[in-house]
């Protein structure tokens, strides 16, 4: 299902190319791992999720939320998050769950990332 005209190379296999929703979710993942001010031509991009990824999820999981979504409204266009949802990973960091639609289809879709 192609649900946008973008594309790009996928960040786990250089000889593959990624499209629609999993370029979408790659994207996400830059968005979310690139740390605010360390892109030089755009300072602004990323989010600060490094701030509280070494706190108890618990006490910091609304503050990390809206982290998560404030980044993801601000670089990504082609989704609408509905939910977004952090738990602890059972080996280290945490695994983030975002349940959003993809505007151009209407498609409901999950990410999950591990951070």
């Amino acid at each position: 299902m192609k649900d946008t005209l973008n594309w790009q190379v996928s960040i786990n296999d250089p000889g593959v190319i990624v499209e629609g929703v999993e370029d979408i979710a790659q994207c996400v993942y830059t968005i979310l791992t690139t740390i605010k001010g360390s892109d030089p031509l755009r300072t602004d991009f990323g989010s600060d999720i490094i701030k509280y990824l070494d706190r108890p999820v618990n006490e910091i999981q609304s503050l990390l939320a809206y982290e998560i979504i404030s980044a993801l409204e601000a670089w990504e266009s082609r989704i609408t998050v509905h939910k977004c949802n952090i738990a602890p990973n059972a080996t280290a960091g945490s695994n983030i769950h975002i349940e959003a639609e993809v505007i151009a289809s209407a498609a409901q879709i999950t990410i999950t990332i591990n951070v």
